[in-house]
């Protein structure tokens, strides 16, 4: 919020304005500056969608695939719209089930494209497993361990019989 003067500062500065001259008037034009966009390197953009066409060939060999294996599903999508960079911005969770859904689909990893999708996503997965908000912590016993929420733990049979009887007792008095 603070930052907003600035920008908008920034976006004035970058515009280019131009004087022209159209018969005896004057005129002032402003135009936005082109889009500086980095070139992007031809052959990394080919690697990318040719990972994306190896697993959806992979899928596409079992007729229910995508079906019961729906994160990998979801992964085949996201590599398919958003390229390699969809590997950091799904939810670790979901890329862990997929990756572990992939490594039960495949059983030979020779396909050089396969096993190097197998391989950013298992990098992925452990970089962001590191990260306390994204990954699990062995420290932490589960994502919803707040005060505010109910913590259930397994109980022993007596210790249950035990509040059976209390209860039992508690609602029979009149």
């Amino acid at each position: 919020m603070l930052a907003a003067p600035f920008r908008r500062m920034a976006r004035l500065l970058s515009i280019d304005v131009r004087l022209e001259r159209k018969g005896r008037r004057l005129g002032i034009r402003v135009t936005a500056p082109p889009s500086e966009t980095p070139p992007r390197d031809n052959g990394a953009l080919e690697a990318q969608k040719s990972t994306s066409i190896a697993l959806k060939r992979l899928l596409d060999t079992h007729r229910q695939t995508r079906r019961v294996m729906r994160h990998l599903g979801y992964v085949e999508r996201a590599l398919a719209t958003r390229g390699q960079e969809a590997l950091n911005d799904l939810p670790v969770e979901v890329l862990a089930k997929a990756l572990k859904q992939f490594e039960s689909l495949v059983s030979n990893w020779s396909e050089p494209l396969l096993a190097g999708l197998r391989s950013q996503m298992a990098m992925a997965v452990l970089r962001r497993s590191d990260d306390a908000l994204h990954g699990d912590a062995p420290d932490r016993r589960s994502e919803f361990y707040t005060d505010s929420r109910l913590e259930v733990r397994d109980d022993s049979p007596s210790a249950f019989m035990e509040f059976e009887r209390a209860f039992q007792l508690h609602h029979s008095r009149p």
